[in-house]
């Protein structure tokens, strides 16, 4: 396991983008402590001071931006739409003013189990994963984010400070926004977001979640106090593009005081674990069987390695892959594993292999089932 990032301040006299100055003639009075990085063997203490306070309730969801493959004749539309609209991508957040995020897994196609969350708190850098019981949590460094969700693993991400570029005015859900670009090595951030009070600091805590999968330091003086985003569209450096879409938004009085903790009542940390993926499969084989209106005749010369049925889905690249099926992904499998489907009928499909954010995919392929579908092999990994 590597050792953890310290991304957060360096200086006594750093200060959190979610603080204003208050100096006089240098003199940093009243002002709070900067944010301290959470270490991956941090026992956080039980908050003790939370209190009543409004907030700003959102549904989201993160999307592939890419345009969906071409239709067969024999697609079944309606049954294709609702298998993506089953496994798209959906969070829910909750904004306190008190300076404290929750993010809740909506959806089971995440490589982390349904109904797990992220949790933030103003004072501190990086995140801590609540596990589905809510009564274990894991502290996530910073850095450790962008593998947890691509690959349920803590390999910590070098954070970078790039600059911050004005790019122009929008709207978003009837609300104005003001837009700013980001560029690191991974590739290039536009981020939307909207001045919304009610968020308080807890807008700047959704701001640096959305930065670190950029590789970029939550010490960013593109995350404010009062401003909350509502859309991330990443470009990464293969070219291919990601979104984090804001679809609902709504004014709360009151947040759940025990729903914000940072860490939960009574939960126990785990050092270095994150909650095993109870399935690997995000489509019952009855939905894909109805991805077609009818079978077609088997292929006159097939694969001497595919099943007598279905499709084999073998993944040997170096990490977890979604396979994706005409477009909506139906299997997320982890490296050395391999998947049937068997609902599928006989006939041809689009399938392609994905890493979560999109940014390692292999070309859309048209294959005639019965078939096999590998991804990567033994002998390109022994040579890395």
């Amino acid at each position: 396991m590597p050792a953890p990032l310290a991304a957060g301040p360096t200086k006594a006299t750093g200060r959190d983008a979610g603080h204003a100055p208050t100096s006089e003639l240098g003199v940093d009075a009243g002002t709070p402590d900067p944010p301290r990085p959470i270490r991956e063997d941090d026992t956080l203490p039980i908050e003790s001071e939370l209190r009543p306070a409004p907030g700003l309730s959102l549904e989201a969801r993160f999307r592939w931006l890419e345009p969906p493959p071409p239709r067969a004749p024999e697609s079944n539309v309606e049954a294709i739409s609702k298998a993506r609209d089953k496994t798209a991508l959906e969070l829910t957040l909750d904004v306190s003013s008190l300076g404290r995020l929750r993010v809740s897994f909506a959806s089971r196609s995440y490589p982390l189990p349904q109904g797990a969350e992220l949790r933030a708190r103003e004072d501190r850098y990086g995140h801590i994963l609540v596990w589905p019981n809510g009564s274990t949590y894991t502290a996530l460094a910073p850095g450790t984010l962008r593998a947890a969700l691509s690959e349920a693993r803590l390999d910590v991400t070098p954070l970078a400070t790039p600059s911050v570029t004005a790019a122009g005015s929008g709207n978003v859900l009837g609300i104005a926004t003001q837009k700013q670009r980001l560029e690191s090595s991974i590739g290039r951030l536009e981020l939307e977001q909207a001045m919304l009070p009610a968020g308080g600091a807890g807008g700047a805590l959704l701001c640096r979640l959305l930065l670190e999968l950029l590789a970029v330091s939550p010490e960013s003086s593109a995350c404010r106090p009062d401003w909350v985003p509502l859309h991330a569209e990443y470009t990464w450096a293969s070219g291919a593009r990601f979104e984090l879409e804001v679809t609902k938004l709504g004014r709360r009085t009151e947040l759940p005081l025990e729903a914000l903790a940072v860490p939960p009542s009574g939960a126990d940390a785990r050092r270095g674990e994150l909650p095993g993926t109870p399935f690997v499969a995000l489509i019952e084989d009855r939905e894909l069987n109805d991805f077609r209106t009818r079978a077609l005749p088997p292929p006159e010369k097939p694969d001497p390695s595919a099943p007598k049925l279905g499709l084999i889905f073998q993944n040997r690249g170096d990490g977890p892959r979604y396979l994706l099926v005409d477009g909506v992904p139906v299997v997320w499998l982890r490296a050395d594993a391999e998947w049937l489907l068997s609902g599928l009928k006989l006939g041809r499909y689009t399938v392609q292999a994905r890493d979560f954010f999109g940014a390692e995919s292999t070309p859309p392929r048209t294959l005639e089932l019965p078939a096999r579908f590998l991804v990567g092999d033994e002998p390109e990994r022994a040579n890395h």
